[in-house]
C-alpha cells in the first residue's frame, strides 16, 4: 500500500489508504474517481462550514463539544467496519471540496 503523491496531494484508491493518509493528518486528499462512489456510500460526511456556521450560533458556541461526544457514543454503537469508523471519525477534521 502506497499513497501517490502528486503536487502535495494525496491520492486514495480505497479505504486503507484513505486511513492511512488520515492518520498521516495529510493536508490535501484526492479521493480517486473509481473509489469515490463506495466513498460516499459508505462516509458520514461532516457538515459544511455554513451548517456548521449556523450550528455555532444556534447553541452560542458549545455545539462543537457537545456534538463531538454525541457523536463518537453514536459512532462507538453504530453498526459498520472498524475501518469505517476511524475514517468518520478523522474525516471530521477535514473540509471536502466535491468536483
Amino acid at each position: 500500500m502506497e499513497l501517490e503523491e502528486k503536487d502535495g496531494y494525496f491520492t486514495a484508491n480505497n479505504a486503507e489508504e484513505l486511513l492511512s493518509a488520515l492518520k498521516n493528518k495529510e493536508s490535501h486528499i484526492i479521493i480517486q474517481e473509481d473509489f469515490k462512489k463506495e466513498f460516499e456510500e459508505n462516509t458520514q460526511l461532516p457538515l459544511t462550514e455554513n451548517e456548521q456556521m449556523g450550528f455555532q450560533l444556534g447553541f452560542r458556541g458549545t455545539a462543537g463539544i457537545w456534538g463531538e461526544i454525541i457523536f463518537q457514543v453514536i459512532n462507538k454503537f453504530s453498526k459498520g467496519s472498524r475501518q469505517q469508523k476511524k475514517i468518520d471519525s478523522k474525516l471530521r477534521k477535514y473540509s471536502l471540496k466535491k468536483s
